[in-house]
């Protein structure tokens, strides 16, 4: 299963984070460094295990609080129309 942006969204990258602009409902989203990550590894047309896996051995934590941390960023992004998943 794979992510993409959908053709509305741009992306900018900030010290902070990423700013996400939807541009066809003109929504302004911002993300911390963490949330940033998840964003450029979509980018890269990463799969969810690719993300976790990457992010695990980045970040402190158990695997299975990333995994959970991921699905609900990732889930945010599709119900605002962010991405787009092809199966």
């Amino acid at each position: 299963m794979n992510m993409n942006f959908t053709k509305h969204t741009k992306i900018r990258k900030e010290k902070f984070g990423t700013v996400v602009f939807d541009t066809l409902t003109e929504k302004i989203f911002i993300t911390d460094p963490i949330g940033a990550e998840i964003l450029q590894s979509i980018e890269q047309e990463k799969d969810l295990p690719a993300i976790v896996d990457e992010l695990s051995e980045t970040f402190d934590g158990d695997r299975e609080t990333i995994e959970k941390d991921v699905i609900e960023f990732t889930d945010q992004l599709k119900s605002n129309n962010i991405v787009s998943v092809q199966e």
